[in-house]
């Protein structure tokens, strides 16, 4: 975790509470000898949050009963930092809302999944308090930065008006897909989030141009004024 903090130290500039580093997505610890990346309890807990705000009751408690994590959802974790699934096991979740739904209904219901898990990160693990004062498009290049050093996914690729577009070459919401659009919703709901935490909503869109389920080299997520 020492070296999460001075990577993380390296791309923004702050050195952050260990708490920070691992927020959204990843611990480690060993398990049976190997290390084993884990998805921390606030991750889940958002994800579980986010998924009942958009299908409801029923339909949660359906997703979850059909990958086996009913005890998960009936029992939720708190938002704390420690360890809860590992990083497979948070894939089913996501994965579960493409099988109940089909291809074209979970594209949108990730991208509000992804919205919504970095809304609460931000409006209950307060991870962004210490940049709210700085002006909007640091705020938001600051926020995209910590976004990718604590998750370990992708990089803000700058601009010339100053704001960066985000590229994931190792996306895995799209891993065995093959489709004839875009379909990493997840991270398109994330960056969007941070431009409209940063700008106010309806200031700029959030696009995904490429993705490697349809045949690109990367998944890449542009900016678009509206």
């Amino acid at each position: 975790m020492d070296i999460m903090r001075e990577i993380f130290y390296n791309s923004v500039g702050v050195i952050p509470s260990l708490d920070i580093i691992s927020l959204f997505y990843f611990t480690e610890r060993h398990i049976m000898g190997e290390e084993q990346k884990m998805a921390t309890s606030m991750a889940i807990r958002a994800a579980i949050d986010g998924i009942h705000e958009i299908v409801g009751d029923n339909g949660a408690k359906i997703l979850f009963r059909n990958i086996g994590f009913s005890h998960i959802y009936e029992n939720p974790p708190g938002y704390t930092w420690e360890p809860c699934l590992t990083v497979p096991e948070q894939a089913k979740i996501y994965g579960e809302v493409i099988n109940l739904v089909g291809l074209n209904g979970g594209i949108g219901i990730w991208r509000r999944i992804g919205y919504t898990n970095i809304k609460y990160a931000v409006e209950i693990g307060h991870i962004l308090d210490a940049f709210m004062d700085l002006p909007p498009t640091e705020k938001y290049l600051r926020g995209m930065e910590i976004f990718c050093a604590a998750s370990g996914k992708g990089k803000p690729v700058p601009r010339e008006d100053g704001l960066a577009d985000f590229d994931c070459p190792d996306c895995l919401l799209c891993a065995g897909y093959k489709t004839d659009r875009a379909m990493c919703g997840v991270y398109e709901g994330t960056t969007q989030f941070m431009i409209d935490f940063a700008f106010g909503k309806g200031k700029y869109q959030v696009r995904e141009t490429k993705c490697m389920a349809k045949g690109d080299d990367t998944c890449y997520f542009s900016l678009f004024q509206k």
